[in-house]
């Protein structure tokens, strides 16, 4: 019996040495964060409609008026996975577009250029063929992807109306053999946004 309680006595004697607080004390901390890319059109949808365009003179030609343009403001979160290179983009793509017709794009990244890089991040520039800031010509949009904004890092440029890349369309007639009247209805096209890292 003796020797049970000497070898509980040690025992207990060696945690309690092992507990003991010393001068120096450190503690572990985990962070964890998600990455998350969102991209986002403040309109969902522009209508550009010609229907008060119509020539009223036999002979003339259909011409496209003041509503021409559109103009809507690009979005986006961007939480990056590696290790904060800023090497994320966002590409733009064109499908269905109205026949005859064709759709071109600038863009303005003046706003978000402006916001301080310790709250919002590093923003992305508009690349120098979209860039309406450096006076830029409007690019013809495609079916295939065309980088639209690039070197993005971590970064968000505020939501809604006012925040972020100012986008500005500009429909063309490209074929007028090609053109059809809707009626009232209208033709849908889709211009399709993609952020990636």
């Amino acid at each position: 019996m003796r020797k049970i309680w000497m070898v509980a006595a040690a025992t207990t004697t060696v945690f309690m040495l092992s507990a003991q607080d010393g001068s120096v004390e450190t503690q572990g901390i985990g962070v964890i964060i998600d990455a998350h890319a969102l991209v986002d059109v403040v309109n969902d949808e522009i209508v550009f409609d010609f229907s008060n365009d119509d020539p009223m003179e036999a002979g003339d030609a259909f011409v496209l008026g003041a509503n021409k343009f559109g103009v809507t403001h690009l979005n986006y979160s961007l939480m990056m996975s590696n290790a904060g290179v800023a090497d994320g983009s966002i590409s733009v793509r064109l499908s269905n577009m109205n026949e005859g017709m064709s759709l071109s794009l600038l863009a303005d990244g003046s706003q978000p250029m402006s916001l301080p890089s310790n709250q919002y991040g590093t923003i992305g520039n508009v690349v120098p063929n979209f860039d309406a800031s450096q006076g830029a010509i409007p690019v013809k949009l495609t079916s295939t992807d065309q980088v639209l904004i690039e070197n993005i890092g971590t970064s968000y440029t505020g939501n809604g109306a006012g925040n972020g890349y100012e986008l500005t369309y500009l429909v063309s007639l490209e074929d007028y053999a090609q053109l059809d009247a809707d009626n009232g209805a209208q033709d849908m096209g889709t211009v399709t946004y993609t952020i990636a890292e």
